[in-house]
C-alpha cells in the first residue's frame, strides 16, 4: 500500500485512563469497555487495511469482554490481531495494550499457551533467532517480559532489553506470564501523541515491521 488513508482512530482522551482506578470490579470493567473499545475497533479498521494488503490468510481483530476466565480482575484492555478467527490466545498476537500508565504495540505471547514452547524452540534451535534479532534492531523494538501482579497494577515488567532475547526466555521460565517484542509509550511522556490519530500510524509502523516475523511463526 503506497498511501494510507487518514486514520479513523481519533485518539484516546487523557481522562479515559482514569477508569482504571475505579475500585469496584464490574463497574471498572464496564467503564474500560466504554472508554476504550470504540476507539480500539476504529484502530482495528486502520490496522487491518495495511496488514491484509497481501494474498494469504487474513488477520482478524479481537477485543475482549474482560470477564473471562471467571473472576478475572480487569486492569487493562487490548486489541489483538491474529490470523486465528477464534482462540487467538493460543498463538502469537499483534497486540495493542492499553494500561493505566502506558500503551504498547507488540508481537506478544501468553506464555501459558502450549505453542509458546514451540516458538522458543524455533528461536533457539530452528533458525528463527536471526529474524528475531534483526527485527528488533532494524525497527528499534524492545523485548519485555511481564509477571503477574495484584490489582491495580495487574502485571509488572520484570525484564527489558533491546537485544537480549535469550534472557527474555530465561525470565519467562522464572516468572513471566507475557512475552513481547514491540514498542511502549509511557503516557507521562506520550499523551500528546496518544490523544491524536497519528498514534494509529505509529502503531501501524510497528506492526508492519513485525509482520515478517509473525509470518515465520507456525
Amino acid at each position: 500500500m503506497l498511501l494510507r488513508p487518514p486514520p479513523r482512530f481519533p485518539g484516546f482522551r487523557r481522562d479515559n485512563f482514569e477508569v482504571f482506578a475505579i475500585r469496584e470490579r464490574e463497574a471498572r470493567r464496564r467503564a474500560i469497555i466504554e472508554a476504550f473499545h470504540p476507539g480500539l475497533k476504529l484502530l482495528a479498521d486502520d490496522l487491518l487495511l495495511p496488514l491484509n494488503d497481501r494474498p494469504g490468510a487474513a488477520f482478524h481483530a479481537h477485543v475482549p469482554q474482560l470477564n473471562w476466565p471467571k473472576g478475572y480482575v480487569p486492569f487493562c484492555t487490548w486489541l489483538a490481531l491474529s490470523r486465528l478467527p477464534h482462540g487467538y490466545q493460543s498463538g502469537p498476537q499483534l497486540n495493542v495494550g492499553v494500561h493505566s500508565n502506558f500503551v504498547a504495540a507488540r508481537l506478544a505471547w501468553d506464555t501459558t499457551a502450549d505453542a509458546f514452547g514451540r516458538f522458543e524452540f524455533r528461536i533457539r534451535m530452528a533458525g528463527l533467532a536471526e529474524t528475531l534479532a534483526e527485527t528488533a534492531a532494524s525497527a528499534r523494538l524492545t523485548f519485555r517480559v511481564y509477571a503477574a501482579s495484584p490489582w491495580p497494577e495487574g502485571s509488572r515488567c520484570v525484564f527489558t532489553s533491546e537485544t537480549d532475547w535469550d534472557q527474555a526466555f530465561v525470565e519467562v521460565a522464572r516468572r513471566g506470564v507475557w512475552w513481547e517484542l514491540g514498542r511502549r509509550w509511557d503516557l507521562a511522556a506520550s499523551h500528546e501523541l496518544v490523544e491524536t490519530p497519528a498514534w494509529s500510524d505509529a502503531v501501524a509502523d510497528v506492526f508492519l515491521a513485525l509482520r515478517p516475523l509473525y509470518d515465520k511463526i507456525d
